[in-house]
């Protein structure tokens, strides 16, 4: 189709309507204060133009091939009436970043003085243009965070002084006369849940303190980012040495509620006190911020209503959160114990799941610096349970190794566990690290490698060294090169608690040492 239209009469190329835009300025009223331009500032104009076209060597003469700067850039004026097409240029670029700032310390200077008015686009390139000259580094990045425990002791003094802290302490003083009631209510089978305006800590911990004649007592920080529930129940098992249960049915967290539910069944429910081992003492859980999001998802929530339905297992809990109660339904705030008749434990847990909750108002106006000082320590290595590692994953990795590698870990389990104290405080897992100490039940790595050479584990220090080193890498086992007594040599061991390494032992019996 034959166009009609002569080069003369073509409209300009779309480059040259936006280049046109973009140097429009709204606020003139009129174009002929264009034409009104002083003759030094068309001089600037094409002194920059032809510093250009001297330090471009592609530079061609042919004006119809190559737009000018004036149509390029559409800071000023209206587009060329030259016709033309952008030819893409091979070899050296036209543009150097030197040329770039030189060209925007240009513009700078030109609408100081007036020349041009910058668009916004013009000023938001410019500026982002510039290097930015603050440093990343901060004081609060540098310094070391301080621990729980250093934290309290340098702020102890300070919350001694001061009328307002008097005042806070008068009130945690008043609740520590409802105490009594508060265990005459859990005696009866209602779990608490204190809520209020400031901290509740230091309330419960004197709480807690002061049902240790009572039963056992554990206290669980639930604002500590890092925690979860395993980890409760597997400090739980080990502090208690609770023994293995005789239900194998679901997950290693089913089993492992399990048998801290039945060793807090009622003494009278079992037929013959040698069938289950139970406790002779009740257990009293303390929760600070059950609304913490490692606590209040569906399965964590699941776990903690089958404790509290427990006769035995008294919980008492904060939160802070004003929708929290929404987390639990009716029923689960009605569901009383489970009652056991005499003789009446068959292994089976009823299917009922609740906490009966009974509100306390414990306005108290702490502050809460315990709870915030975690947020900080959270980001520390050293306070992570990463070294830590779980029966799940230690079975999972027990079925892609060799036999001789089990042989080693039997070997290294049997005489961890033989090394453990009679104190339970020492039953609990132990985690590794960078600039750990070896724990007291920690085994002698060279001692460890002279049995596994007489048993024929492994004859080679580097065959020895390729077993233990692959168990390392998956962090099923974990070294220390200095002891609690401050000698240096090199010392290994499983990091899981006593009752974890018994049954991890049992699913070894039948590889041979």
């Amino acid at each position: 189709m034959h166009d009609d239209r002569s080069e003369e009469e073509e409209e300009p190329e779309a480059s040259h309507l936006v280049s046109f835009l973009t140097g429009y300025d709204a606020a003139r009223p009129n174009e002929d204060q264009e034409d009104q331009s002083s003759d030094e500032e068309r001089d600037a104009i094409h002194e920059e133009d032809d510093e250009e076209e001297e330090e471009d060597p592609d530079n061609d003469e042919d004006t119809d091939a190559t737009p000018t700067k004036r149509a390029k850039t559409g800071l000023v004026g209206t587009p060329s009436s030259r016709k033309s097409t952008p030819r893409k240029k091979v070899g050296t670029p036209t543009s150097t970043p030197r040329k770039r700032k030189a060209a925007t310390r240009k513009l700078e200077e030109m609408a100081e003085q007036g020349i041009i008015r910058l668009s916004k686009s013009d000023l938001y390139f410019i500026t982002h243009s510039r290097s930015s000259k603050t440093s990343g580094n901060s004081y609060s990045g540098l310094a070391p965070p301080l621990s729980a425990k250093v934290y309290d002791e340098n702020t102890r003094e300070a919350r001694r002084n001061g009328k307002a802290k008097e005042a806070v302490e008068g009130l945690e003083a008043e609740y520590a006369f409802h105490f009594e009631q508060w265990a005459m209510e859990m005696e009866e089978g209602f779990n608490l849940l204190v809520y209020g305006y400031g901290s509740k800590r230091a309330v419960l911990n004197e709480f807690a303190r002061t049902q240790r004649h009572n039963g056992h007592v554990v206290v669980v920080d639930g604002h500590y980012p890092q925690l979860t529930l395993r980890e409760v129940l597997g400090q739980i098992e080990d502090m208690l040495s609770i023994p293995p249960s005789s239900t194998e049915a679901g997950s290693p967290i089913d089993r492992l509620v399990h048998r801290i539910y039945t060793y807090f069944l009622p003494t009278d429910a079992i037929k013959k006190r040698s069938d289950v081992v139970v406790s002779d003492r009740p257990l009293y859980l303390v929760i600070h911020n059950i609304d913490s999001p490692t606590l209040r998802n569906p399965r964590s929530m699941a776990i903690l209503s089958l404790l509290a339905c427990s006769p035995r297992i008294h919980l008492v809990a904060s939160f802070d959160h004003l929708h929290t109660p929404l987390l639990f339904s009716q029923t689960q705030m009605t569901t009383k114990p489970h009652q056991y008749p005499i003789g009446s434990w068959t292994g089976a847990i009823p299917p009922e799941r609740g906490f009966n909750w009974l509100y306390h108002n414990v306005t108290t106006y702490a502050d809460y610096d315990h709870e915030l000082t975690h947020q900080r320590l959270s980001t520390t290595a050293s306070l992570t349970s990463s070294a830590l590692i779980t029966e799940e994953a230690a079975a999972q990795i027990l079925l892609s190794v060799p036999p001789n590698a089990l042989r080693l870990l039997k070997l290294l389990i049997t005489r961890q566990i033989a090394s453990l104290p009679v104190d339970p405080k020492y039953h609990t897992a132990h985690a590794g690290g960078a600039g750990a100490i070896a724990p007291i039940f920690g085994v002698d790595n060279d001692i460890l490698q002279k049995i596994a050479r007489e048993k024929f584990i492994a004859r080679e220090e580097e065959r020895y060294n390729a077993l233990i080193g692959e168990y390392r890498d998956h962090g099923l086992v974990v070294e220390a090169t200095l002891d609690s007594e401050g000698r240096g040599g090199r010392w290994v061991w499983v990091p899981m608690g006593k009752a974890g390494l018994e049954r991890l032992v049992q699913g070894l019996d039948t590889v041979e040492v």
